[in-house]
């Protein structure tokens, strides 16, 4: 399904304006300075801030329609979403956040376990699935987020910074889980402030200042013609 969307959001200072269409099956990678209002676009998506005006759409779904005053929960939105603090569970274990989405959808406790012990081996945490959330390392907590977000077969992905904690080896395993979801057709939409993740990742980037897309392009393309000063320094470091 097509991921379809137009937010535009007032949150203090910052009016965010944009539009985006992700295929599925595509990632569209997020990159801007702070304050561009990356994180805002992906929790206007994930319904955790309203509309002020345009929509969001999922295939002939419409999650929010600003004109309308619908805007659908969250919870009822079938999205996986990983935030940068995660918002994992303190109290429970590493398998029981990752298996809570597949339990919520009515999958037996057994398989979401295993399903769950199976999507933590591929973050490398393995040895970690009986640890509390609340004991894991910042790192360890962010490749759970992502696991979770995977777990529930969600009909997008929306992933904020997933890989900013994690050390070369270990972000090449967690793109390779991001990977997997995507290719059976789920849209994803990744904001990331390292470039290298966009050209690894992503079919497209699009990048944010001050609340409005600047450019957008195959990544390779971005940074061989940066449109901005931001782009260019951010190509010069990639």
């Amino acid at each position: 399904m097509m991921l379809d969307v137009h937010a535009r959001v007032q949150r203090g200072s910052l009016t965010l304006d944009v539009a985006l269409r992700v295929p599925p099956g595509a990632v569209l990678a997020v990159m801007g300075p702070n304050g561009s209002g990356k994180s805002t676009l992906l929790e206007a998506v994930a319904g955790l801030v309203p509309l002020t005006a345009g929509h969001v759409r999922l295939g002939d779904d419409v999650l929010a329609d600003a004109a309308a005053g619908h805007h659908r929960p969250p919870a009822q939105r079938r999205l996986g979403v990983a935030l940068q603090d995660g918002a994992l569970f303190g109290h429970l274990s590493a398998r029981e956040n990752v298996a809570f989405g597949p339990r919520a959808q009515g999958v037996r406790a057994a398989a979401a376990r295993a399903a769950a012990d199976a999507l933590l081996a591929d973050v490398g945490l393995a040895e970690h699935a009986r640890t509390r959330a609340d004991r894991l390392s910042g790192g360890q907590a962010q490749r759970v987020a992502v696991a979770r977000a995977v777990a529930a077969r969600p009909r997008a992905l929306l992933l904020d910074e997933p890989f900013g904690a994690l050390d070369a080896g270990t972000r090449h395993r967690v793109r390779g889980v991001v990977r997997r979801a995507v290719a059976a057709g789920v849209p994803a939409l990744v904001v990331t402030h390292d470039l290298r993740d966009a050209l690894e990742l992503a079919d497209e980037l699009l990048v944010l200042e001050a609340g409005r897309a600047v450019q957008r392009g195959a990544p390779a393309e971005v940074a061989a013609a940066p449109a901005t000063a931001y782009v260019r320094r951010v190509a010069a470091a990639g």
